[in-house]
């Protein structure tokens, strides 16, 4: 992961993305084992619904930085820099620099957070003096800070292939690769399809991340102002986000499909377990220095 900093509102994405959904494609040459066709799943492989965070915790999950201890390691880099800022004149609330992390998956599921919120994350609205300009007073301040206090910020930011996984991440692309093509997943999605289809939405059937979303719910994506949207699409970004969730709910669609997955990932795992061991204790070194630097500092 690099040192520098992002815009701490419009550049969230390049950070937190990887926690709210694998949806990059990653090589798996360095994944070692036997080619997919002779891998068998194993029935005992399930994910656990963290339904307080609205995370999907799969097995590999273990074996790489959490989508809680990179929110750790994002928030002491942001109270080191804000501490600095201040010498600028710029009160920056490190806690408002991303929102809050979800795992989406297979689409939004968590029913009672939609019903509230919508398609939008916890913390996405941020308040106003958090919209700094990049290229600004704010921004020179930033790269100002990044520089003085780099030392401070290499000791609790792991190099990108920890970040992002790593190989924990190769095989849950793998294990979603080969869990996609079983008759149960596809079962699964026509499900959900034929439940937002009797409420009214429309599937979305034209490209692979559209799997889990209506195209009601694309359109108002694509119109909403997103930093401040107005009533009536809050309101239908409520309605809409719910008839999906409920679906999600009703079919069991991210616990049947994370299952599906989580049952590829064990064998997987089995291979790879001395790398993923190796690659999870890398990881927590830096995990412990930012829960520490937290601890004493908030």
């Amino acid at each position: 992961m690099s040192t520098r900093l992002p815009e701490r509102r419009a550049r969230w994405k390049r950070y937190v993305a990887p926690a709210l959904a694998i949806s990059v494609a990653l090589t798996i040459s360095s994944c070692s084992g036997t080619p997919e066709a002779q891998i068998t799943p194993d029935p005992s492989g399930k994910v656990n619904l963290d339904y307080e965070n609205s995370l999907i915790i799969f097995p590999v999950d273990a074996y790489r930085i959490s989508t809680s201890e990179r929110s750790q390691i994002l928030l002491a880099r942001e109270v080191i820099m804000t501490s600095c800022m201040k010498k600028f004149g710029f009160i920056d609330d490190p806690n408002a620099a991303y929102p809050k992390a979800e795992n989406r998956n297979f689409g939004v599921w968590n029913v009672d957070r939609v019903r509230q919120r919508g398609f939008r994350l916890i913390g996405e609205e941020g308040p106003s003096n958090q919209k700094h300009d990049e290229a600004g007073a704010w921004g020179d301040a930033r790269y100002e800070c990044l520089a003085s206090e780099k030392g401070r910020i290499e000791e609790i930011t792991p190099p990108d292939e920890l970040m992002n996984g790593g190989v924990a991440a190769e095989i849950a692309m793998k294990s979603l690769s080969m869990a996609s093509e079983t008759d149960a997943w596809k079962d699964a999605k026509d499900n959900w399809h034929k439940c937002i289809s009797a409420a009214g939405l429309t599937p979305r059937r034209d490209a692979a991340n559209a799997k889990w979303s209506s195209q009601q719910s694309f359109d108002l994506q694509v119109r909403t102002d997103q930093q401040n949207p107005s009533n009536s699409d809050a309101d239908e970004s409520i309605r809409i986000a719910t008839i999906e969730a409920e679906c999600n709910q009703k079919v069991r669609l991210t616990q049947t499909l994370g299952d599906i997955q989580a049952s590829y990932q064990l064998p997987l795992i089995t291979q790879n377990e001395a790398v993923l061991t190796e690659l999870k204790n890398k990881g927590q070194k830096y995990v412990d220095v930012a829960q520490k630097f937290l601890k004493e500092t908030q």
